[in-house]
């Protein structure tokens, strides 16, 4: 831990290398800067919050807390709900919000280099003008930062047709807890010369280094998309319209979001009195299914085709009572309406105060899983609301207990905490992971083992140490300690 005498060198030394604009010893800014969405409720002690512009910036900036013994947690978006860019330590925070440059596309190889805070909207709109696609998608991309989706190998809505975060990177350049710079990757398509070591940045948190600038892979989008509200009778039939609409060989399916009804309602209460819902009679579950439109001179008639051949398949669940009704969007504008059920769930939840558990499961055992969970929080909390949403077609479920109106907010995150042991036993029962997106950091350290095994444990620390054996890189995450 450092003393008072070091954090005031620290801070000397900062102030001259960024000037008052640029570095923040006291103030709300400290408390902004310092925590991100986690839902811990974990003290903010941020000991000052650095905005480095340059990657050298970056480096003046970590060899000056190695040599004063001050902890660092980068620090982008903070859009996560892990409590990964949270300071509790004294710690400098190292903003990465003024690196949001895209520093250069080239469109020959498809790639983008960009600074660590360009936000993953800014990475889509740029590919976008020159006719390429970035396809890693989510609702916080206005916000999330490139370097912070890499550091948590985000996926979003799109995972089941182009993959998570991690199979878009191209390259990164990183500083290591020494100050060092190591430039991975970046224009070679092929580098089999040994470890991969972009890898083991992928996912880490901030715990081995500082992601500076990424570069990611872009390609070609679709010619265009059709997109579908199904209701469905049953968490079973979801799987079964997923297995049915999966195997139709004409269908390139980019998307196959489920919600529970709570959900729908939730969203169209948070839009107000005059919202409508998507369907005459309500149904306990929905699926959006997104299919693509290939590239053909005859632009209209694929679409058709696409169109006809998704039609074809929603009719036969229809007489197989996986759906009771559809809703196909014929206009751009209908689409997005659509879409926009599945993207303002999140916000629409906010006003309930929700617990939140971002969980992975083998496709196969969804329904099971949550009709377990469903009877896991019947039996602990009965009077909470449990809602079930998100991305089917990688086994990946945001759970959600509501906080019922009127009731002491504190008192329930402490009884949701107190069955989170259960329900990430539960998890490690299906053979799923304790966290799907948002990575472990401080809350869900203590349910790492429902995961990760003994010896895997061992190892991770043991990388833990060979990049950054004094612990200075966003300590207490991941692993504790």
């Amino acid at each position: 831990m450092a003393s008072k005498t070091m954090y005031k060198a620290l801070s000397d030394e900062l102030l001259a290398l960024l000037g008052p604009a640029r570095l923040v010893t006291s103030g709300p800014d400290l408390e902004f800067y310092g925590r991100d969405r986690g839902q811990g409720g974990w003290e903010v002690r941020a000991a000052m919050i650095a905005f480095p512009e340059r990657v050298e910036e970056i480096q003046a900036i970590v060899r000056a807390c190695a040599a004063n013994d001050v902890a660092i947690v980068p620090s982008g978006g903070r859009t996560g709900l892990a409590g990964a860019a949270t300071a509790t330590r004294g710690e400098l925070v190292l903003s990465l919000s003024r690196m949001n440059r895209v520093l250069e596309l080239d469109e020959a190889a498809r790639t983008m280099r960009c600074q660590a805070g360009v936000t993953i909207e800014q990475v889509q709109t740029t590919a976008a003008e020159v006719g390429l696609m970035y396809p890693v998608d989510y609702a916080a991309k206005g916000s999330a930062h490139i370097a912070g989706s890499v550091a948590t190998n985000a996926g979003g809505v799109r995972v089941v047709r182009y993959g998570l975060t991690r199979d878009w990177i191209a390259g990164m350049r990183v500083v290591l807890a020494s100050g060092e710079l190591l430039e991975l990757g970046g224009g070679l398509v092929k580098n089999n010369t040994g470890y991969d070591l972009r890898q083991l940045f992928i996912g880490s948190e901030g715990t081995l280094g500082v992601i500076a600038e990424v570069t990611v892979k872009l390609c070609t989008p679709p010619a265009g998309t059709l997109v579908a509200l199904c209701a469905v009778p049953s968490d079973a039939a979801v799987l079964e319209l997923f297995a049915r609409v999966r195997s139709r060989g004409e269908l390139v399916i980019s998307a196959f979001e489920c919600l529970d009804h709570g959900c729908i309602e939730r969203v169209l209460e948070h839009r107000g009195s005059d919202a409508a819902p998507p369907f005459a009679e309500a149904s306990p579950h929905y699926v959006l299914i997104e299919a693509e439109v290939p590239h053909s001179a005859d632009f209209e008639g694929a679409r058709e085709r696409v169109e006809s051949e998704l039609i074809a398949c929603l009719g036969d669940a229809a007489a197989a009572a996986e759906i009771e009704d559809a809703q196909f969007a014929s206009t751009a504008a209908q689409a997005r309406a659509l879409w926009a059920l599945r993207e303002d769930i999140g916000e629409s939840l906010h006003p309930h105060h929700p617990h939140k558990a971002d969980v992975a499961l083998p496709i196969g055992r969804v329904a099971e899983f949550t009709a377990a969970w469903r009877a896991l929080v019947s039996e602990r909390m009965p009077e909470i609301e449990a809602l079930c949403f998100g991305h089917v077609g990688d086994g990946n479920l945001h759970l959600n207990l509501l906080c019922p109106r009127g009731s002491d907010h504190a008192a329930f995150l402490e009884r949701c905490h107190a069955y989170d042991a259960e329900l990430y036993a539960l998890v490690e029962r299906f053979a799923g992971s304790v966290s799907a997106e948002h990575g472990i950091g401080l809350l869900k350290r203590d349910y790492l083992h429902h995961t990760r095994g003994p010896e895997e444990l061992a190892l991770m620390r043991s990388i833990k140490a060979a990049f950054d054996p004094r612990g200075l890189l966003n300590p207490g995450k991941i692993f504790g300690g």
